[in-house]
């Protein structure tokens, strides 16, 4: 039988140990597309004195990888992207802290990063019933999972999506049925509940939104954050219960790396200005000034309110530090004028509240 693409689904589990299959009970979201890859690397030997021919075709390495595109709905998976979530205590990775009743304040992405050990890992797992009997389903299960780049793009008329590359470690098959998890039932974040601020001071989770620096003739934005995971394998064979001898045995979190873009109409100069280094700007500046760059989506409540309530529910992503690399300004005859600017981000953190008690 033809297998159908709506009769898979794709959940995941937090990783306590890196690369020890966790419990499959988190939903990713809205799946759009799943793209995974394992390649044996296979080593082809010739011999003197044999044939023209191989003598022989062997294993080497074998190499995990993948990518999937879902619509935003909650903010969980974004932690395996930034690296932790503390809000809780200054302990890294400590957790949430209460926003108002049931409802949580999430903050990812701090300064003070984890070690390479503690950098979030999970497990994933890709599902295909097509059968009762379980003749014809093909499930996978991918542990030591990292993400490698993740990226949140919003345009006009359209869903939040996400983009993920990951990285894994190996990979599990069997004809057993999908993991039973609970779907989450809310809608995912629109480009209409968005907004985006670029401003000269700083921003914090609970910052009142600066009316002067909103921005509200943004077509499109989009964010992304490289961790630069570099896998590494040894001629020690397995170093742990949790190796498979062809596995890699390390998948290291380098240095973070973030990108951006702005795309808007065009109605003055103040874009331009601040890419030539300030506000006041006509020229190119000596020194550029630094701005944050503030992207939000609120389903409900407000950020920055006086009173917090416990349906409080919305994103805010800081891009801190942030200077205008590049910009461009077309012209055409029947094209309303458009601008586009990319960004050279220092840091960012991301900001959820929800009423989500643990991301882990």
């Amino acid at each position: 039988m033809v297998n159908t693409g709506y009769k898979q689904s794709v959940y995941w589990g937090n990783e306590t140990v890196y690369g020890s299959a966790a419990t499959i009970d988190q939903p990713l979201g809205l799946v759009q597309s799943i793209n995974p890859t394992a390649t044996n690397n296979l080593i082809k030997v010739r011999t003197l004195g044999g044939s023209r021919d191989y003598n022989n075709i062997i294993p080497g390495k074998f190499e995990v990888s993948g990518s999937f595109e879902y619509l935003l709905q909650g903010g969980a998976f974004l932690r395996q992207a930034m690296g932790e979530d503390t809000s809780l205590t200054a302990t890294v990775d400590s957790g949430p802290s209460v926003h108002t009743g049931a409802s949580y304040l999430h903050v990812m992405g701090s300064a003070a990063s984890p070690l390479a050990d503690d950098f979030p890992s999970f497990t994933l797992e890709f599902a295909d019933d097509e059968s009762t009997a379980g003749t014809y389903n093909l499930k996978r299960v991918y542990n030591g999972c990292r993400v490698n780049s993740l990226s949140m793009a919003a345009t006009v008329d359209d869903a939040v999506k996400i983009s993920c590359d990951w990285i894994g470690r190996s990979v599990e098959i069997s004809t057993a049925a999908a993991s039973s998890v609970s779907d989450d039932t809310v809608d995912p974040y629109v480009f209409y509940q968005g907004r985006v601020f670029v401003q000269g001071t700083a921003v914090t989770a609970y910052s009142e939104d600066l009316d002067a620096a909103h921005i509200c003739e943004v077509n499109s934005f989009d964010f992304s954050v490289n961790n630069n995971l570099e896998a590494a394998w040894y001629i020690s064979g397995t170093c742990d219960a949790h190796q498979n001898v062809r596995a890699l045995k390390n998948l290291i979190p380098k240095g973070r790396d973030y990108e951006g873009n702005l795309n808007l109409h065009f109605t003055d100069k103040t874009m331009y200005a601040r890419f030539l280094g300030n506000t006041t700007a006509t020229t190119p500046a000596a020194t550029l000034t630094n701005f944050e760059v503030v992207l939000e989506f609120v389903r409900s409540g407000a950020i920055g309110a006086a009173t917090k309530l416990i349906t409080d529910d919305w994103i805010r992503v800081v891009l801190s530090d942030c200077k205008f690399s590049d910009i461009n300004i077309p012209g055409a005859p029947e094209d309303v004028v458009t601008q586009t600017l990319g960004l050279a981000i220092t840091s960012a953190k991301v900001y959820v509240v929800d009423a989500d008690a643990d991301y882990k």
